[in-house]
């Protein structure tokens, strides 16, 4: 009796692990592509503070508020299975900027899952007719399936800012 009790135990555990188990722990791709409304900006910060335009633009710590325009706020990052990251701009649309429409770039996962490779919506060519084609890696902060925080790193050398960089950028769910 007391081997049938343990079996049944035994099987009730096994079968609540399971229900536990699925869907709980997803992989960051699945995290990624599950917001099929996409991820949006919340937030972007520059540590040190950053000079963007000339010298004489005071250095910000708060890149998103201070220097990122309103229709760079909202753009839309869709992640989608196949490696294909559509940027979408949001509400805010200004018709003259050549990059206010939907551009089709690539991401991708380092083995770790620690870095995302992705175009950075707010870097552009030269021309700032275009997005950047460059992927950036980005370490993965933090990454659940209500946000995504990340950090860019990089040396500086064209700007007057001239010197070592960490944006770090909050991402939300778009609605």
């Amino acid at each position: 009796k007391m081997k049938k009790t343990f079996l049944v135990l035994a099987a009730a555990a096994m079968i609540v692990l399971g229900f536990t188990s699925c869907g709980g722990n997803k992989t960051y791709a699945e995290l990624l592509t599950a917001q099929t409304k996409g991820w949006v900006l919340s937030a972007a910060t520059s540590d040190p503070a950053y000079v963007f335009e000339s010298a004489t633009t005071p250095p910000s710590s708060d890149i998103y508020n201070d220097y990122l325009e309103d229709y760079e706020q909202d753009d839309i990052l869709k992640f989608q299975e196949n490696g294909i990251l559509l940027i979408e701009p949001g509400d805010k649309i200004v018709a003259d900027y050549g990059y206010q429409s939907t551009a089709t770039a690539s991401w991708n996962l380092s083995s770790d899952e620690t870095k995302l490779n992705l175009q950075l919506p707010f870097f552009y060519d030269d021309s700032y007719m275009m997005y950047d084609q460059d992927m950036e890696s980005c370490t993965i902060n933090s990454l659940t399936k209500k946000e995504l925080v990340l950090s860019y790193a990089f040396n500086d050398n064209d700007s007057p800012a001239k010197g070592e960089y960490v944006f770090t950028m909050t991402y939300v769910p778009a609605k």
